[in-house]
C-alpha cells in the first residue's frame, strides 16, 4: 500500500505515531524529503531519497526468540527551502513609521531533521510556516527594530541597511533555528505594505484550506500554493530590483561625490604643491644660511685653534727654557758640590796621611818601649797605649770615608 505523508503544500513537517500509519504501508521519499524514525521514544535513524516500508514487522525468527514490534513514531519533513513571513512594525527614533515584511528562507537537512522533535514535544504535530513564524517572530522583530529605529525612511531602504538587518536577524536566530532543526539560507525585506498584507493573507488562506478534506479544497490549495510561490518570487525579485535601483542611485550619488572630492582633491593637491614649493625654497634658504653660519664657525674655530696652538707653543718654549735654566743651575750646583767634595777628600786624605805618619812614629816609639822595657807595668802600659792608638786609627779611617 502506497502511503503519502504530505497532502497539503503548507505542511513542512509532520509527526505520526505507529497507529496512524497503515500496516505494511510503503513510502517513496524524494531527495527533498526526510523521514526520522523513533523506536520506544529514541531516535534510531533518518533516511532520504529511498523507497521503504514505513513500519515493518518483526520476522519469524525474531518472534521465535521473543522479540516484539517496538513502539514506533515518525517525523516526516520537507527540506525546503521554506519561506517564513514575519511582519515588523514600529516607530523610528525620528518618528518615521517602520512597516515591512521580512521573508526568511529556511532549510531542513537530513542531519538537522531529528531536532524537529522539539515541535511535537511542545504539542505541535504538524509544522507549518505559521508555526515557525510564531516561533521566530519576537527575535526577528527585536533584531530588525534595533537596527531600523536609528534610521530615517530613506536610509531604511538602502542596500547596506538590508544587509545589516538580515545579518542581525541571522545572528539572532542562530540558536533558535539550530535547536528546532532548521538553518538560515537567505532573506529579504519587502517595504510595500500592500504586497506584505497580500502575502500574509494568502498564507493564512492556504493554511485554513488544510482543514477541508474534499477534492475542491485540494484543488484550491494547489492553486493557492502556486499563486503564493509566484507572488513570493515576484516580490523577492522586486525587492532585489529595488535594492539594485537604490544601489544604482547610491552609486550615481557616490560618483558625483567622488567627482567633487576629486576636484577638491586636485585643488588641495595644487595648493599643497605650491605650499610645498614655498616650503622647499624656505628650507633651501635656511640650509644655505646654515651652511654659511657653519662655515663661519669653522673658520673661527680654525683661527681659535691656531691661536691656541701658538699660545701653547710659546708656553712650551718658555717651559723648555725654564727647564733648561733649571737643569743648568742643577748641573752647576752638582759640579760645585763635587768640587767641594773633592777638596774635602783631598784635605781629609792629607790629614789622614799626616795622622798616619804621626801614628806610625808613636807606634814605633811604643813598640820600642814595649820591646826594650824590663818593667812589666811599663810594658803593659805601652801595649795598652798601642791598642788605644790602633783603635783610634781604625775609628778615624771609618769616619774619614763615611758617605755624605
Amino acid at each position: 500500500m502506497h502511503f503519502r505523508w504530505r497532502t497539503n503544500p503548507t505542511v513542512i513537517a509532520h509527526y505520526m505515531n505507529d497507529a496512524d500509519v497503515p500496516r505494511q504501508a510503503e513510502v517513496t521519499l524524494k531527495p527533498n524529503e526526510v523521514c526520522v524514525v523513533l523506536e520506544n521514544g529514541k531516535i534510531v535513524g533518518s533516511v532520504s531519497q529511498t523507497h521503504m516500508e514505513v513500519s515493518p514487522q518483526v520476522g519469524l525468527f525474531g518472534t521465535l526468540f521473543g522479540k516484539s514490534n517496538p513502539v514506533r513514531s515518525f517525523i516526516f519533513a520537507f527540506t525546503g527551502p521554506h519561506a517564513v513571513l514575519v511582519q515588523v512594525r514600529g516607530v523610528a527614533d525620528n518618528g518615521d513609521e517602520i512597516n515591512c515584511l521580512i521573508t526568511l528562507k529556511l532549510e531542513i537537512t537530513r542531519e538537522t531533521a531529528p531536532r524537529l522533535i522539539s515541535f511535537p514535544a511542545k504539542g505541535t504535530m504538524t509544522v507549518q510556516a505559521g508555526n515557525i513564524a510564531a516561533l521566530v517572530s519576537p527575535a526577528v522583530s527585536s533584531a530588525a527594530l534595533q537596527h531600523l529605529r536609528g534610521m530615517d525612511a530613506a536610509s531604511m531602504r538602502t542596500v547596506q541597511a538590508n544587509e545589516d538587518v538580515m545579518y542581525a536577524v541571522k545572528t539572532a536566530l542562530r540558536a533558535t533555528l539550530d535547536e528546532h532543526g532548521m538553518a538560515f539560507r537567505s532573506g529579504f525585506i519587502t517595504w510595500s505594505t500592500t504586497a506584505a498584507e497580500q502575502q500574509l493573507q494568502h498564507q493564512h488562506d492556504l493554511e485554513r484550506l488544510q482543514l477541508s478534506k474534499d477534492i475542491e479544497s485540494d484543488k484550491q490549495a494547489v492553486e493557492l500554493d502556486h499563486l503564493i510561490k509566484s507572488e513570493q518570487r515576484k516580490h523577492e525579485v522586486n525587492a532585489r530590483m529595488a535594492l539594485v535601483g537604490v544601489q544604482a542611485k547610491e552609486a550615481a550619488e557616490l560618483k558625483l561625490e567622488l567627482e567633487r572630492i576629486k576636484g577638491a582633491g586636485e585643488l588641495d593637491l595644487q595648493t599643497w604643491r605650491q605650499q610645498q614649493h614655498l616650503h622647499d625654497q624656505q628650507m633651501d634658504a635656511a640650509r644655505t644660511e646654515a651652511l654659511k653660519v657653519a662655515q663661519a664657525d669653522v673658520e673661527l674655530a680654525k683661527l681659535e685653534a691656531e691661536r691656541q696652538k701658538t699660545l701653547a707653543s710659546v708656553a712650551h718654549d718658555a717651559e723648555d727654557q725654564k727647564m733648561n735654566r733649571a737643569m743648568n743651575m742643577f748641573e752647576q750646583v752638582q759640579a760645585k758640590k763635587q768640587e767641594r767634595m773633592r777638596l774635602q777628600n783631598e784635605q781629609e786624605q792629607q790629614r789622614l796621611e799626616q795622622h798616619a805618619k804621626a801614628s806610625q812614629s808613636t807606634i814605633a816609639v811604643l813598640e820600642e818601649i814595649a820591646a826594650s822595657s824590663d818593667d812589666p807595668a811599663v810594658k803593659l802600659e805601652a801595649l795598652k797605649q798601642l791598642a788605644e792608638l790602633r783603635k783610634a786609627d781604625v775609628a778615624g779611617q771609618k769616619d774619614a770615608y763615611k758617605d755624605d
